[in-house]
């Protein structure tokens, strides 16, 4: 590396973001507290640099686009990665988005689970749980069944959100074992999820 001399304070200039990138990073290293750090730290960094290629590359899906997929799937459980694609490219969704979400999606055949898929792509576009928590009913519908609220939410785990657990889950389902049918402020006064909804 060719790097220049430091000889006085006026030449040393911190990146803007510095302190976020850190921050994050040593949120997660106390998160999840790697055995191996230097192969931790290099897996989320690389990690971080294909995320922020992919967001500089193609605009995030807007909330339109993303119910104008679902209300084209027709109410279908699984397409096939093709049909999808395809009413990802009519909604104007780019192809480097529609490929990462299948990427994050590890879908193991031709054909995808559709809100799974879907659920990504939301995912995509939030900056915390409490958006994702919102999104879900704006995307999906007012009221959903409390099974396929759980599913979705379990589409989370394990990469996109280390806090949802199994046992996470569990409790969530504990305390929707009773109730059929959910809506966004119903979910909003659940004990289990109070806490994620502060983050």
């Amino acid at each position: 590396m060719d790097v220049e001399p430091i000889y006085c304070a006026e030449q040393i200039v911190v990146p803007i973001d510095l302190a976020d990138v850190l921050k994050a990073f040593t949120k997660e290293v106390i998160r999840r507290q790697p055995e191996n750090l230097v192969e931790f730290s290099a897996k989320y960094f690389a990690n971080l640099a294909n995320v922020a290629g992919s967001v500089q590359e193609a605009a995030t899906p807007t909330r339109e686009q993303l119910k104008l997929v679902c209300q084209r799937a027709e109410g279908a459980k699984a397409l096939s990665l093709q049909h999808i694609e395809a009413l990802c490219t009519q909604a104007d969704i780019q192809p480097s988005i529609v490929a990462r979400v299948a990427e994050a999606g590890k879908f193991e055949s031709d054909m995808v689970e559709v809100d799974k898929f879907l659920f990504l792509l939301l995912a995509m576009t939030c900056d915390s749980f409490k958006t994702v928590t919102a999104g879900i009913f704006e995307l999906f519908g007012d009221e959903l069944e409390a099974t396929r609220f759980i599913a979705l939410i379990g589409y989370l785990a394990p990469d996109m959100d280390p806090d949802v657990t199994t046992q996470f889950l569990a409790e969530l389902s504990t305390a929707l074992m009773d109730v059929p049918r959910v809506t966004h402020e119903s979910v909003l006064n659940l004990d289990v999820l109070s806490a994620k909804l502060k983050q």
